[in-house]
């Protein structure tokens, strides 16, 4: 849990799916004993189906024998990827937390590492402003924060492939990333921070919020970016939306109330309520589904008996010009009578898009090829247990 899923398109046409870092967990030899846990920086590839006698799923990676750098363990950090525009496709991991020794508080990190997909080597890009130092996040450390690749054009119409970095420091501004190896000269890459000012009413303080962009269908250009949720420092949890134009660099927050469905006044647990919107949390799982929407998975939230981990599913509709977020629960979270078909309750696990051709069996695609697919990977019951399952998620238009 608390790793990071990234997806890649290949050659042939599919996508590769990868996991790097998060908490590993080891069970213990009785059930009086806790687990162990502790933090890893293993990098694992989704080995694709090819036939009912061959294995797929996870497979870790083994790096080059002339690797010389990967990046430490961590957990609660951020990555997104570059794509590829006639070079290497490259992974940014951005920062994160050490815990290192249990009840030293560890180490929150600053630092930003590349993976190069195509060789499956890391590397420490180099400043574009401190020529001759390693890259590292603008403000200091970072960790419970989000990071996503957005496309814009500049002011003469060019496009401009950039990461956007939204942590618990962004009041009035977000950090764009931009990687250049045209100076190159001894085969590195080099990194160039920008802090973009921003208007509007703007998320508070917080960290582990997640975030999704929206992407025009026609242009492959990003409309902007949705944040959800999260928690402040003082530990209480939100269930806000806001939306970030990126050509305006203006924030709004939408308006997403909603009628409840069932009087829940009584309830204590929460078990099958569908409410107009999803509770506050933090730890949740959101992907883009369409031009105009989202998906919201599970999470974690306060509760009397402390953080419950939920597997409820959502899809937010976003209405830029009014203002407005419509949301619908697709799945509510279940509790009880838990079903093997679906996740049970969690947060910090990882939602990936996936092209499912190439990677999933056939029979699970071939006849629902307009619909989106999803890897969920791992997670987290607070407290109480590491997952290492995988689910598929399936959506389907309500035309099809």
């Amino acid at each position: 849990s608390g790793g990071v899923a990234f997806s890649t398109s290949n050659d042939g046409g599919g996508c590769n799916l990868f996991y790097f870092a998060g908490y590993a967990e080891i069970a213990s030899g009785g059930a009086s004993t806790p687990p162990e846990r502790f933090v890893v920086n293993d990098l694992w590839q989704f080995a694709p189906y090819q036939d009912d006698s061959s294995p797929w799923g996870w497979r870790e990676v083994k790096h080059p024998s002339t690797q010389n750098f990967i990046p430490g363990p961590r957990l609660a950090t951020a990555l997104a990827v570059l794509p590829s525009k006639g070079k290497d496709t490259l992974a940014v991991l951005l920062g994160g937390w050490d815990p290192q020794i249990p009840g030293t508080g560890g180490v929150i990190l600053e630092d930003v590492s590349v993976l190069n997909v195509e060789t499956m080597e890391w590397s420490e890009p180099i400043s574009m402003e401190e020529k001759g130092r390693e890259a590292t996040i603008p403000g200091g450390p970072t960790s419970r924060h989000v990071a996503l690749p957005i496309r814009i054009c500049d002011v003469e119409g060019a496009e401009k492939d950039l990461i956007l970095l939204h942590n618990h420091r962004c009041q009035n501004f977000v950090q764009l990333l931009s990687m250049d190896s045209s100076e190159n000269s001894e085969n590195n890459l080099y990194a160039k921070w920008t802090l973009q000012s921003t208007k509007g009413e703007c998320p508070s303080s917080r960290g582990l919020h997640c975030a999704a962009q929206i992407v025009s269908s026609t242009s492959n250009i990003t409309k902007g970016v949705v944040i959800f949720g999260g928690a402040a420092k003082d530990g209480n949890m939100s269930n806000e939306v806001f939306f970030l134009d990126v050509h305006s660099w203006t924030w709004t927050k939408l308006d997403c109330a909603g009628k409840r469905d069932v009087d829940d006044s009584n309830n204590k647990n929460g078990e099958g309520i569908v409410r107009g919107m999803p509770s506050p949390r933090a730890g949740a799982c959101l992907c883009p589904l369409d031009e105009y929407s989202v998906l919201l998975f599970g999470g974690a939230e306060p509760s009397e008996e402390g953080l419950r981990g939920l597997n409820d599913l959502w899809v937010l509709q976003v209405d830029v010009e009014n203002g407005k977020g419509r949301w619908e629960c697709l799945i509510p979270s279940e509790t009880r009578n838990q079903s093997d078909s679906r996740p049970s309750g969690r947060n910090a696990a990882t939602l990936t898009r996936i092209d499912p051709k190439g990677l999933l069996p056939k029979y699970l695609w071939e006849k629902a090829l307009g619909d989106s697919f999803y890897i969920l990977q791992g997670g987290w019951y607070p407290f109480l247990h590491t997952y290492d399952d995988v689910f598929v998620l399936r959506v389907s238009s309500s035309s099809s």
